[in-house]
């Protein structure tokens, strides 16, 4: 039998008055004195229960406890960390009573520095929450998760969750308030994890309120927090309405705003000349930074009536107004799409002035033939 348990044996006759203390230390003062030498590097039992604050009687009562939960090894520093945090006989025996299994030193201070009672577990199983664990105990504990917590949910219409969704309810500060103020604002289908995701991304039940204000008429959750994650907001719906959108789905929103698709920007289209587009066209626009300045310039330099797709070719490609200018001058019918093919080539105004000067270019095909007529 190793000294270990020998030690803990003698505490137990302490605990059960079959020895006095004054006996019981003397045994274990005998005990220590037949250990041989020990090596440095092992850590052994603490041979006077008195190092660790722990009185003889105190010391005893706590190695009975601890074998009920199985742990019948404990070395110096464990004993000192659990007098450090005040586990005693009492807080033990507590612990054991609620059937936890495979417990270690570790998880009993642990569960105690988290403030996990055994009074505490018990509500919590009484309120629902069954085969809860170490880890389970101090998750509660730590995100407020109590049986106060639990019956407000379930008054609120959340039935069925468990252990991991309540802790993500409490931290994403998911109450039983936000949970009825959901519902009342026309949101009636939803679990737990759609209720984290409303919270987390700040969709509240006033958001869902002015949304359907500013015309906002079907959606599910997702649309919803879509909606948050892209910043479209009650006031820029309105906006858009405003500008002359009217038709649009949450996609289209959210496409629009992700974009940087403002009221002012289709309003300044609008009054460059472009009348009609669609959700995806002013979404190229933006994307290719097609701005009313652009549309405006490209106009003035005699480039009329460009669909949107030809506007973003042209900005694609880096086809400024100055270039267009200085290309009519030298090829006045050009079309969109050979300026776009010229800058896609790498070419400017002189390399075109110097290939129509060579003679290999032509403006149009007549003027191609009358050159081989001549030269025949």
């Amino acid at each position: 039998m190793s000294n270990e348990n020998e030690q803990l044996q003698i505490l137990e006759m302490i605990a059960q008055g079959k020895i006095n203390a004054e006996e019981g230390e003397q045994l274990l003062r005998a005990l220590t004195a037949s250990e041989p030498k020990p090596r440095p590097a092992v850590v052994r039992l603490a041979p006077d229960v008195s190092a660790t604050g722990y009185s003889p009687a105190e010391g005893a009562s706590l190695a009975a406890e601890l074998r009920r939960l199985g742990i019948l090894r404990v070395s110096l520093p464990e004993l000192q960390e659990l007098r450090l945090h005040d586990v005693n006989p009492e807080y033990v025996a507590g612990i054991a009573g609620l059937g936890l299994a495979s417990l270690d030193v570790d998880d009993l201070v642990n569960l105690r520095i988290h403030g996990v009672t055994a009074a505490f577990a018990r509500a919590l199983q009484e309120a629902g929450l069954r085969d809860l664990d170490v880890d389970d105990l101090t998750e509660c504990a730590i995100m407020n998760v109590d049986p106060d917590y639990l019956r407000a949910l379930r008054e609120a219409g959340i039935e069925d969750f468990d252990v991991e969704e309540l802790v993500e309810c409490a931290t994403h500060n998911v109450t039983p308030d936000f949970i009825r103020g959901m519902r009342l604002a026309g949101l009636d289908e939803f679990g737990v994890e759609e209720l984290v995701e409303l919270s987390n991304h700040n969709v509240t039940p006033e958001f869902i309120g002015e949304m359907r204000a500013a015309g906002l008429g079907q959606f599910a959750v997702e649309d919803l927090v879509e909606l948050a994650v892209h910043n479209v907001t009650p006031d820029y719906l309105r906006a858009l309405r405003q500008a002359g959108l009217d038709s649009f789905e949450v996609e289209d929103l959210a496409e629009l705003s992700s974009h940087s698709v403002t009221p002012e920007f289709i309003n300044g289209m609008r009054a460059a000349g472009l009348d009609q587009f669609a959700v995806e066209e002013l979404v190229e626009l933006s994307a290719h930074n097609v701005t009313p300045d652009y549309l405006q310039a490209m106009r003035a330099a005699g480039i009329e009536d460009l669909e949107v797709e030809q506007l973003c070719e042209l900005a694609i490609h880096a086809v400024t107004p100055d270039f267009v200018r200085q290309v009519r001058e030298i090829m006045p019918d050009i079309e969109v799409d050979e300026l776009v093919e010229m800058k896609a080539n790498g070419m400017e105004a002189a390399d075109v002035q110097a290939l129509k000067d060579s003679g290999y270019l032509y403006e149009d095909e007549d003027e191609q033939e009358d050159e081989e007529v001549d030269d025949a």
